[in-house]
C-alpha cells in the first residue's frame, strides 16, 4: 500500500515538473527575451562607460576634529571642482570625502579621474584647497596663539622649577658640608643622617634640573623657530582601476540572475492568466 501511494506521488512530481517545462518551452521566446536584453544593456554600457581611474588616500589631522573639516568642507560639486583643480577638474568625475568609522582624526579621500596621472596632483590641490580655507585659517591661528601661551608658560614654570631644585640643592650641599666638617671635627658622636644619602640627593638633583634645562632649552629653540601649528599631513596615495573587472562581473551576473527571475514570474503569470480566460470561455 505504502509503495502504490511513493509511486502516485513520484508520478505526480513528474507530471507537474513536465508541465512546468511545457510551459517554458511554450514561451521561450519571452523568457529568453527578458532574460537576454537587460543582461545585454548592462553589458553594453558596462563596455562603453569610460573607466575612471579611482584614488585613494587619508588626511590625518593634528589641530582640527574631522567633522568640522568636513562640514567646512561642504559636497565637492562641479563648481568647487573647478575651484580646488583648476585645468584639471574636467578630467576629475567627482571627489568622495568620508570619515572612517569610530575616528575623529581622519578623512578618507576618493578621487575617480580619467587618467591616473592626474590624482596625485588632485590629492596635493585639494589638500592645499583645504589648507587656506578662511574658517580653518583662523581655527589655526588660534589653536597657534594658544600653543604660543602655552611655550611662554611652560618656560616660565620650568625656570622657576629650576630655581627652587638649585636653591634645595645647594641647601642639601651646605647642610652635607657642615656635617662632614662637624664628623671631621668629632663635635658629632650620633648623626641621624647618613652622608651618601645626602650625595645620593645631590646627583637627583642635578640630573632633574639637567633634564628641565633641556627641556626649557627645546621650547626656547621652538618658539626662536616659530614652529607652525600644521593643521594636517596627507598619506600616501593607492590608484586603482575604477570599476574593476571582479566589479563588473557581479554586476553581469546579478542582472543575469534578476532578469530570469523576473522571466520566470512573467511566463508562469502570463500562463495563469491563459488558463483564467478558457475557464471564463467555458
Amino acid at each position: 500500500m505504502n509503495m502504490e501511494k511513493e509511486n502516485e506521488i513520484i508520478s505526480n512530481d513528474e507530471a507537474n515538473l513536465y508541465d512546468y517545462w511545457k510551459i517554458l518551452v511554450k514561451r521561450k521566446k519571452i523568457l529568453i527575451g527578458i532574460f537576454l536584453v537587460p543582461l545585454l544593456i548592462v553589458i553594453i554600457i558596462s563596455l562603453i562607460l569610460p573607466r575612471y581611474y579611482r584614488g585613494e588616500s587619508e588626511i590625518s589631522l593634528l589641530a582640527l576634529p574631522a567633522p568640522n573639516i568636513v562640514n567646512i568642507l561642504g559636497n565637492v560639486d562641479s563648481a568647487k571642482k573647478v575651484k580646488i583643480f583648476a585645468s584639471n577638474a574636467s578630467a576629475i568625475n567627482r571627489v568622495i570625502i568620508s570619515i572612517p568609522k569610530k575616528s575623529t582624526d581622519k578623512i578618507n579621500i576618493i578621487v575617480d579621474a580619467k587618467s591616473a596621472d592626474i590624482i596625485p596632483q588632485a590629492f596635493k590641490e585639494l589638500f592645499d584647497y583645504l589648507s587656506n580655507l578662511q574658517e580653518i585659517k583662523r581655527e589655526i591661528a588660534r589653536i597657534q596663539e594658544e600653543t604660543d601661551l602655552k611655550t611662554e608658560k611652560l618656560i616660565e614654570e620650568t625656570d622657576f622649577k629650576i630655581k627652587k631644585l638649585i636653591e634645595a640643592r645647594k641647601a642639601n650641599l651646605i647642610f652635607l658640608n657642615d656635617l662632614l666638617d662637624m664628623l671631621k671635627k668629632r663635635k658629632l658622636t650620633i648623626v641621624n643622617f647618613n652622608p651618601s644619602d645626602l650625595i645620593r640627593k645631590d646627583g637627583e638633583l642635578a640630573l632633574e634640573i639637567k633634564n628641565l634645562e633641556q627641556a626649557k632649552a627645546d621650547a626656547i629653540k621652538k618658539k626662536a623657530l616659530n614652529i607652525k601649528v600644521s593643521a594636517f599631513i596627507l598619506g600616501p596615495s593607492s590608484i586603482a582601476k575604477q570599476p574593476s573587472n571582479a566589479q563588473i562581473k557581479s554586476i553581469i551576473i546579478f542582472t543575469g540572475l534578476l532578469s530570469l527571475f523576473i522571466g520566470l514570474v512573467i511566463v508562469f503569470f502570463l500562463e495563469y492568466i491563459e488558463k483564467m480566460k478558457a475557464r471564463e470561455n467555458k
